[in-house]
């Protein structure tokens, strides 16, 4: 079995969850492209042993079921989410695909009882920083069309029934007196950041605003555009002296901007300064990913430094739900978790989500061999079957619970005894993001130390796939 970490497996996979229509590869295939025939969710793999009765014993005795997923649900099930959590102010909520509707429910129903019953006021999704600002403010004011607002994220794994579901919950619980905020940390497309910065300096100063602007425009002109296309050739196929010559100007429009920051402040006040500077670290940020040897490390430190800049606007008091991919929130090492947990320490409480068996959505990749090394041309989004789990999985050793979903808190736990051992050390876990060869399956599974970087398992015996929103 070819067994790869989980980063290698997603960040491979990153470009591909840019696009609404097309995914990353020598071939992307519209979005027309079939989607596989409906067949039933493959059972669990015949011959593997049996959950040992002492491990199904200690699970039935220690997880803590729900009875579903959707959000309309009464907080009854959930009263133990107060334990849990306890006074973490941050929730980091994982999924192990992008394209699962029970993962993306669970975490909208997590989201309303902890808003609703513990006073939580912030949500953060992997998703543009500039562009959920537009989100914030339907969901405070109801301006916009929730939906195309949704779509203007740019990436298809957002643009679900279920999100949209979430999105209005919020804007309702806003309605009758809430202050619940919507929130981006990501960094991928740099286009409606720097427009932002554009239409800043040319309010706060315009007689030297030209001179400002033209410090961007090295990144402007390869930057996406309001549909989140990107030109070809782009940023990332530039000379490296080019790019190096880009980041200076950047920063000199950074230090152009800090020079002057009480004269802005006096006309645009200090909020619109810090929003405008912020925007302007967006596109550098994008520039430091493009440059860097290792683009995905280098945007999950990004995504951890915006999650860190919305915690200050929020302030000591307030609460956050961050929603990312299973490796993002996680505390690998290079994950944004990692670099969110030295902040926050034990004030973050992060939740890695599995499944045992279902359909999930996906891009389709196929794998090519060229030497020792593989690559993935992509095609169509397509429903898959999940693989059934392998035998020594933690996902196997959680099919040995009687209930169908639970959340399982895997701190402070004994792992010395026969109940426990297999929670020590590493064993496989699911790792599918955006992307899934259905001919590779074995590279959807990673070696993985859950307890070490996972804080508590949110698990499903069957899922569902997403109900993906008309791209256009």
């Amino acid at each position: 079995m070819r067994r790869v970490t989980l980063w290698s497996k997603i960040g491979a996979a990153a470009c591909a969850l840019l696009f609404q229509t097309t995914a990353c590869g020598q071939n992307p295939a519209p979005s027309a492209t079939p989607t596989p025939p409906a067949t039933p969710a493959s059972p669990p793999t015949p011959d593997a042993a049996p959950v040992p009765p002492e491990v199904s014993a200690w699970l039935d005795a220690n997880v803590h079921p729900f009875e579903g997923s959707h959000l309309s649900l009464p907080h009854d099930d959930l009263e133990f989410l107060r334990d849990l959590v306890g006074d973490a102010r941050i929730v980091a909520l994982g999924e192990a695909t992008h394209g699962t509707r029970d993962f993306f429910e669970m975490k909208a129903r997590i989201l309303r009882f902890l808003v609703e019953e513990m006073d939580f006021d912030t949500f953060a999704i992997e998703a543009p920083w500039s562009e959920a600002r537009v989100l914030d403010r339907y969901v405070r004011t109801g301006v916009g069309d929730p939906g195309r607002l949704l779509l203007n994220l740019h990436l298809w794994p957002w643009n679900t029934e279920s999100v949209l579901e979430m999105i209005e919950w919020m804007r309702a619980h806003n309605a009758a007196g809430g202050d619940l905020g919507f929130h981006g940390f990501d960094m991928q497309f740099p286009g409606s950041s720097l427009r932002h910065v554009r239409t800043y300096i040319r309010r706060v100063d315009p007689q030297n605003a030209e001179q400002v602007i033209a410090l961007l425009r090295c990144l402007q002109v390869f930057a996406n555009d309001d549909y989140g296309a990107f030109p070809d050739p782009d940023y990332g196929d530039q000379t490296e002296e080019y790019r190096r010559r880009c980041g200076a100007s950047l920063d000199e429009a950074r230090e152009w901007f800090l020079r002057n920051r009480e004269d802005y402040e006096a006309v645009g006040g200090a909020d619109a300064f810090e929003v405008a500077l912020q925007s302007l670290r967006i596109a550098f940020q994008y520039h430091l990913r493009e440059a860097s040897g290792d683009r995905g490390a280098s945007r999950d430190e990004s995504m951890a430094e915006n999650v860190e800049w919305i915690s200050r606007r929020i302030g000591p008091e307030g609460r956050m739900v961050l929603w990312a991919h299973n490796y993002h929130v996680s505390t690998e090492p290079g994950a944004q978790g990692s670099h969110l947990r030295e902040t926050f320490g034990d004030a973050m409480l992060v939740v890695g989500f599995s499944h045992e068996r279902g359909r999930f959505q996906a891009i389709r990749w196929f794998t090519r061999f060229v030497g020792d090394q593989h690559f993935h041309d992509a095609g169509g989004r397509g429903v898959f079957d999940l693989d059934p789990p392998l035998a020594d999985s933690f996902e196997h050793y959680f099919s040995g619970a009687t209930a169908p979903r639970f959340l399982l808190d895997l701190r402070n736990r004994d792992t010395d005894s026969a109940e426990t051992s297999w929670l020590a050390g590493s064993r496989p876990f699911r790792g599918i993001g955006c992307c899934y060869d259905p001919d590779f399956v074995e590279d959807f599974w990673a070696d993985t130390p859950l307890a070490e970087w996972y804080d508590v398992i949110a698990h499903f015996e069957e899922t569902r796939p997403t109900v993906l929103r008309p791209s256009f």
